[in-house]
């Protein structure tokens, strides 16, 4: 997925949206993102990617795991 300007428009999506974290490319061609915040902010984020990139998505797996306290909003991570 890289290459398209996943990262960035992921960052704008979370405009208005109370999450922290990062998005970053992967060595592997994938993206990841490490997002915390609630579930109804996290459940809309993924609702605006999904309908202004959908033409580039294959997958999205997500996991559920133990916060890793980010604070500072939500970031480009290289």
């Amino acid at each position: 997925m890289q290459g398209v300007g996943f990262r960035y428009n992921a960052v704008r999506q979370n405009a208005g949206l109370a999450l922290h974290g990062f998005v970053r490319n992967q060595p592997d061609g994938s993206v990841l993102m490490d997002v915390e915040g609630s579930l109804r902010d996290l459940k809309r984020l993924l609702e605006r990617i999904k309908m202004e990139m959908k033409e580039n998505i294959e997958a999205v797996e997500v996991t559920e795991c133990p916060l890793a306290g980010h604070g500072g909003g939500f970031k480009i991570q290289h």
